[in-house]
Protein backbone atom coordinates (compact mmCIF):
# COMPACT_ATOMS: atom_id res chain seq x y z
CA UNK A 1 0.00 0.00 0.00
CA UNK A 2 1.17 3.39 -0.52
CA UNK A 3 1.88 5.77 1.54
CA UNK A 4 0.09 8.27 0.32
CA UNK A 5 -2.78 6.10 0.51
CA UNK A 6 -2.13 5.45 4.09
CA UNK A 7 -1.85 8.76 5.57
CA UNK A 8 -4.88 9.66 3.25
CA UNK A 9 -7.22 6.35 5.07
CA UNK A 10 -5.70 7.37 8.47
CA UNK A 11 -6.26 11.20 7.95
CA UNK A 12 -9.95 10.76 6.98
CA UNK A 13 -11.01 8.04 9.78
CA UNK A 14 -9.23 10.27 12.57
CA UNK A 15 -11.86 13.08 11.20
CA UNK A 16 -14.61 10.67 11.26
CA UNK A 17 -13.68 9.65 14.60
CA UNK A 18 -13.23 13.12 15.72
CA UNK A 19 -16.33 14.19 14.44
CA UNK A 20 -18.54 10.97 16.31
CA UNK A 21 -16.56 12.49 19.53
CA UNK A 22 -18.24 15.68 18.93
CA UNK A 23 -21.55 14.61 18.84
CA UNK A 24 -21.24 12.33 21.66
CA UNK A 25 -19.56 15.70 23.78
CA UNK A 26 -23.11 18.01 22.08
CA UNK A 27 -24.99 14.99 23.33
CA UNK A 28 -25.77 14.30 20.16
CA UNK A 29 -25.59 10.70 20.08
CA UNK A 30 -25.31 8.17 22.80
CA UNK A 31 -21.59 6.86 24.18
CA UNK A 32 -23.21 2.96 23.91
CA UNK A 33 -23.96 3.54 19.99
CA UNK A 34 -20.87 4.74 19.42
CA UNK A 35 -18.23 2.95 21.70
CA UNK A 36 -18.40 0.41 18.34
CA UNK A 37 -17.60 3.06 15.52
CA UNK A 38 -14.62 4.51 17.60
CA UNK A 39 -13.32 0.85 17.77
CA UNK A 40 -13.74 0.15 13.92
CA UNK A 41 -11.99 3.36 13.25
CA UNK A 42 -9.13 2.76 15.71
CA UNK A 43 -8.71 -0.97 13.88
CA UNK A 44 -9.08 0.72 10.58
CA UNK A 45 -6.22 3.30 11.73
CA UNK A 46 -4.21 -0.21 12.64
CA UNK A 47 -4.70 -1.81 9.23
CA UNK A 48 -4.09 1.18 7.53
CA UNK A 49 -0.86 2.25 9.47
CA UNK A 50 0.41 -1.52 9.40
CA UNK A 51 -0.81 -3.35 6.28
CA UNK A 52 1.47 -6.29 6.75
CA UNK A 53 -0.59 -7.32 9.80
CA UNK A 54 -3.26 -7.65 7.46
CA UNK A 55 -1.25 -10.06 5.31
CA UNK A 56 -0.06 -11.45 8.12
CA UNK A 57 -3.77 -12.38 9.54
CA UNK A 58 -5.08 -13.29 6.46
CA UNK A 59 -2.34 -16.00 5.89
CA UNK A 60 -2.76 -16.93 9.68
CA UNK A 61 -6.40 -17.35 9.07
CA UNK A 62 -6.04 -19.29 5.42
CA UNK A 63 -7.65 -16.18 3.59
CA UNK A 64 -5.93 -16.33 -0.21
CA UNK A 65 -6.04 -11.80 -0.18
CA UNK A 66 -5.67 -9.56 2.70
CA UNK A 67 -8.31 -7.62 0.81
CA UNK A 68 -10.87 -10.05 1.21
CA UNK A 69 -10.10 -10.57 5.36
CA UNK A 70 -10.50 -6.99 5.65
CA UNK A 71 -14.14 -7.29 3.94
CA UNK A 72 -14.94 -10.22 5.45
CA UNK A 73 -13.90 -8.58 8.73
CA UNK A 74 -15.50 -5.15 8.42
CA UNK A 75 -18.85 -7.34 7.24
CA UNK A 76 -18.71 -9.64 10.56
CA UNK A 77 -17.74 -5.79 12.85
CA UNK A 78 -21.00 -4.32 10.83
CA UNK A 79 -23.43 -8.01 12.10
CA UNK A 80 -23.14 -6.77 16.34
CA UNK A 81 -23.61 -2.71 15.31
CA UNK A 82 -26.85 -3.92 12.94
CA UNK A 83 -28.26 -5.87 15.73
CA UNK A 84 -27.93 -3.62 18.66
CA UNK A 85 -29.44 -0.88 16.49
CA UNK A 86 -32.34 -3.14 15.54
CA UNK A 87 -32.90 -4.17 19.16
CA UNK A 88 -32.58 -0.58 20.33
CA UNK A 89 -35.60 -0.03 17.51
CA UNK A 90 -37.79 -2.48 18.61
CA UNK A 91 -37.21 -1.40 22.22
CA UNK A 92 -38.37 2.24 21.37
CA UNK A 93 -40.91 1.44 19.48
CA UNK A 94 -42.73 -0.45 21.99
CA UNK A 95 -41.96 2.59 24.45
CA UNK A 96 -43.44 4.95 21.93
CA UNK A 97 -46.98 2.41 21.60
CA UNK A 98 -47.10 2.05 25.26
CA UNK A 99 -46.50 5.98 25.48
CA UNK A 100 -48.85 6.49 22.69
CA UNK A 101 -51.80 4.39 24.66
CA UNK A 102 -51.62 6.09 28.04
CA UNK A 103 -51.45 9.56 26.58
CA UNK A 104 -54.48 8.76 24.89
CA UNK A 105 -56.15 7.37 27.78
CA UNK A 106 -55.07 10.41 29.95
CA UNK A 107 -57.05 12.68 27.22
CA UNK A 108 -60.18 10.40 27.86
CA UNK A 109 -59.94 10.59 31.41
CA UNK A 110 -59.32 14.58 31.15
CA UNK A 111 -62.14 14.90 28.56
CA UNK A 112 -64.53 12.94 30.82
CA UNK A 113 -63.45 14.84 34.17
CA UNK A 114 -64.15 18.33 31.81
CA UNK A 115 -67.82 17.19 30.28
CA UNK A 116 -68.28 15.89 34.17
CA UNK A 117 -66.96 19.26 35.86
CA UNK A 118 -69.45 21.39 32.50
CA UNK A 119 -72.67 19.26 33.48
CA UNK A 120 -72.21 20.41 37.16
CA UNK A 121 -71.70 23.64 36.53
CA UNK A 122 -75.04 23.49 34.57
CA UNK A 123 -76.56 21.99 37.04
CA UNK A 124 -75.37 24.50 39.86
CA UNK A 125 -76.58 27.29 37.36
CA UNK A 126 -79.98 26.08 37.00
CA UNK A 127 -80.53 25.40 40.64
CA UNK A 128 -79.02 29.44 41.71
CA UNK A 129 -81.61 31.24 39.13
Amino acid sequence: MNIKIQVLIILAVLAAMLYIINKIRTKGIELKYCLLWLLLGLGIIVFAGFPQLSKWLSHLLGISQPVNMLFFAGFCFTLPIIFSLSATVSKMSEKIKRLTQELALMNEKLEREEKRKESSDETESGLKE
